[in-house]
């Protein structure tokens, strides 16, 4: 048995001393010790923990003495849940006092230093030359909405030697598009290649993006103004961060992935009998599958084209043109 504490204390070793005195005939500590197989060091030891404890104690011929362990074990859990609810009072106090360390911290940071700008005007000529900043300082995601492909600081050497240096690192990148850049030639210049490095990338309709943004971890959020050679916001606040953030993940919920153009054929010939009315069984029978490679493999559609029910589904595909 290890000599290591209970919950309340009391060891391994106390507890079998305790149990054996229990249940047996009135006796010596010696002679516990020889039923037990102990040497008389461990019994003095362990005894010495159960009188700590106030679990047994020795009377003057030496016979070891136990009281009912309602009373005595009773007590020592009285004891601990008495610790207990100090120790709960203490944390409460601390979480209480939490808020105000925060504003004491917002405090020391304003005499300080100099206070950075919840919000400073960056010029197009400059954007780049930030976001390769916000890129290389920040940390957590780089999430970003683009209305278009063919602009911005994205394009910039430097900012892409910054994006494949955090792409390369397993960073999360996430972008959202318009779905009209699938018809863009640029697409497979820009966007693709962010792809194939790791960009997981989902699409909106074209209304539905309404403003252009990026968010670099916790460091700031740049914010495209609209209009011609418009410059952009830098938005520090932390609230503002935590709002963008909630803006991303309701637009990222509502995009969906898009199927490569590559797609196989025998995908396309499933979504065609599907989008036909077959039943399940009948599509197994025209493409010689099994029934049960008919329906993983409609599964896996789903889960690519983030669609609940088949519906979803259909209506994906047939805005990417992959069935009419």
């Amino acid at each position: 048995m290890n000599g290591q504490p209970g919950s309340v204390g009391l060891s391994d070793d106390a507890e079998q001393l305790y149990r054996h005195v229990l249940r047996s005939t009135p006796a010596t500590l010696s002679e516990h010790a020889e039923t037990l197989g102990w040497r008389a060091s461990q019994a003095q030891r362990v005894m010495g923990d159960l009188e700590r404890m106030r679990l047994a104690r020795r009377v003057a011929d030496g016979t070891v003495k136990v009281d009912d362990p309602r009373a005595s074990v009773g007590r020592l859990l009285d004891s601990e849940e008495s610790e207990l609810d100090d120790r709960r009072r203490r944390l409460l106090n601390l979480r209480e006092s939490l808020e105000s360390f925060e504003s004491d911290y917002r405090r020391g940071l304003q005499l300080s230093g100099p206070r950075v700008p919840p919000w400073e005007q960056v010029a197009p000529t400059e954007a780049a030359a930030v976001v390769e900043h916000l890129s290389r300082t920040s940390r957590g995601p780089i999430m970003q909405v683009s209305a278009k492909i063919g602009t911005g600081p994205g394009h910039e050497e430097s900012v892409r030697r910054q994006w494949e240096g955090a792409a390369s690192s397993g960073r999360d990148l996430r972008a959202i598009f318009p779905l009209s850049v699938l018809t863009d030639p640029q697409w497979h210049s820009f966007a693709q290649w962010r792809a194939r490095a790791g960009e997981h990338q989902r699409y909106l309709a074209d209304d539905a993006i309404r403003v252009e943004f990026g968010i670099f971890g916790r460091s700031g959020v740049m914010l495209e103004e609209p209009g011609e050679d418009a410059d952009f916001l830098l938005l520090r606040a932390p609230a503002i961060i935590d709002a963008f953030v909630a803006l991303f993940d309701e637009l990222w919920r509502r995009a969906e992935p898009v199927m490569s153009r590559d797609a196989s054929a025998q995908d396309v010939k499933l979504l065609e009998l599907l989008s036909l009315g077959f039943k399940d069984e009948a599509i197994a029978r025209q493409m010689s599958l099994g029934l049960r490679t008919v329906r993983r493999r409609i599964a896996a559609l789903m889960d690519e084209h983030g669609a609940d029910t088949r519906f979803q589904l259909g209506l994906a595909v047939s805005r990417r043109g992959l069935v009419d």
